[in-house]
């Protein structure tokens, strides 16, 4: 019964995943790969303020901003490529670790 479950779990998986064009109407994208450059080809490549690189949640050293909460910050320059209009929709997707007790 166990082989017959694992075989179900591993056709569901394998049948579940969907794969999404990420680069499709991408604006910028930052890896935070020891800067806050934008390496989707925009060019839209941020200035860091008082924020310091820290090692992410992979464990990869450098690939993470740690924002004091006060005046720390990562300015964008102008694009007209994320000037919206009021009703227009987008997303943003960030990952975000609260200090404890913060």
């Amino acid at each position: 019964m166990r082989k017959i479950l694992l075989i179900f779990q591993l056709f569901l998986s394998v049948w579940a995943y969907g794969q999404v064009n990420l680069g499709q109407g991408l604006i910028a994208y930052y890896p935070f790969n020891g800067n806050a450059n934008d390496v989707s080809g925009n060019n839209i490549n941020g200035v860091v303020n008082n924020a310091t690189l820290t090692t992410d949640r992979g464990g990869q050293t450098n690939s993470a901003y740690y924002f004091n909460g006060t005046s720390s910050y990562i300015q964008l320059p102008y694009s007209p490529l994320y000037n919206f209009a009021p009703n227009d929709s987008f997303t943003l997707c960030v990952r975000i670790l609260p200090d404890q007790g913060n």
